[in-house]
């Protein structure tokens, strides 16, 4: 259906691969942005395509031939999400490495590369750890990130950043689920991030919300968004 409605869709198409694991396709979050999209009048049509695993490292997706067929094609925008275990000192290099792989051969096709910077834990998941663990872990998170994009290019979707002023904002509702997951409030916040980095123009023009997320939680998501945004 998504097809035939695309065939009499006059607009120039984007094609968008998500490659990921739960943090990406829990609540279907990638057609979330294409909804985004379209809600907020894109010049352009969103094609998304996700290829997500449970767990899935980024070391695991450079290895699986699926993912080498993907990354043969060619797409408008990759957009690539590491473990949430991925940033500790012990795997770091890992996620360096094959994120450089990633991202280097999504721009050898004429792709532009896209990180998904994925959110922190809860306190909950740091209660037997040392006392700043959990700081320490988010700053891990970002600079594993921005020494990637420093050294690569590749651009940021800073989901983490704003999924962190959000929190400081003390909203009514949860972001996660079990200290990891998403709730449906976390995926759309998720989708806004990504949504907002690759049109370039923020979300105050998207009214586009998913069956179940109240309005007026819809709404304080994209003003926080909004207000958070580091682009």
């Amino acid at each position: 259906a998504e097809l035939a409605m695309d065939k009499l869709d006059g607009r120039p198409a984007r094609s968008i691969l998500f490659i990921g694991n739960s943090r990406t396709y829990t609540h279907e979050m990638p057609y979330m942005v294409r909804e985004m999209a379209d809600s907020a009048g894109a010049a352009e049509k969103y094609q998304v395509r996700v290829y997500a695993l449970p767990g899935r490292s980024l070391r695991q997706h450079w290895e699986d031939p699926k993912v080498q067929e993907f990354l043969a094609e060619e797409w408008d925008d990759v957009v690539l999400q590491e473990r949430s275990a991925g940033h500790y000192p012990s795997v770091s290099n890992e996620f360096h490495n094959y994120g450089t792989l990633l991202v280097r051969a999504i721009a050898e096709k004429g792709g532009r590369p896209l990180m998904f910077v994925g959110w922190n834990y809860s306190a909950g998941m740091f209660a037997e750890a040392q006392p700043g663990s959990q700081s320490a872990y988010y700053q891990m998170i970002q600079s594993d990130h921005l020494r990637l994009s420093r050294e690569t290019g590749a651009r940021l979707a800073n989901v983490g950043q704003v999924w962190q002023s959000v929190l400081n904002a003390n909203p009514p509702f949860r972001l996660e689920t079990d200290g990891n997951h998403p709730t449906l409030h976390g995926s759309y916040l998720a989708a806004l991030v990504i949504y907002a980095r690759l049109s370039g123009k923020g979300v105050a023009d998207v009214t586009y919300r998913p069956t179940g997320l109240p309005e007026a939680d819809a709404k304080l998501l994209r003003d926080l968004a909004t207000a958070s945004l580091p682009y």
